[in-house]
């Protein structure tokens, strides 16, 4: 089971800064670790998830609020 580190806001950046400080830092992670992003509703949750799956990470919504939802990603490569 992947151990979450850290919970990371990106609702301040829009596109496609919110997928570039995501990428930065899942870079640092390591393998089998996870985090928590949260992201404005909308485009944003999607564009950031296919983004980083297509660098083969894994991405599930944690959770969604009115105004943000919750992205745990996993680190596999």
């Amino acid at each position: 089971m992947s151990r979450v580190i850290e919970k990371v806001d990106l609702t301040l950046y829009g596109c496609p800064m919110h997928y570039i400080k995501a990428r930065e830092v899942v870079g640092r992670m390591t393998i089998d670790q996870a985090i928590l992003f949260d992201i404005n509703n909308g485009d944003a949750v999607d564009d950031v998830m296919k983004s980083l799956r297509q660098d083969g990470q894994l991405c599930e919504i944690a959770s969604k609020q009115p105004l943000t939802t919750t992205v745990k990603v996993i680190k596999r490569i």
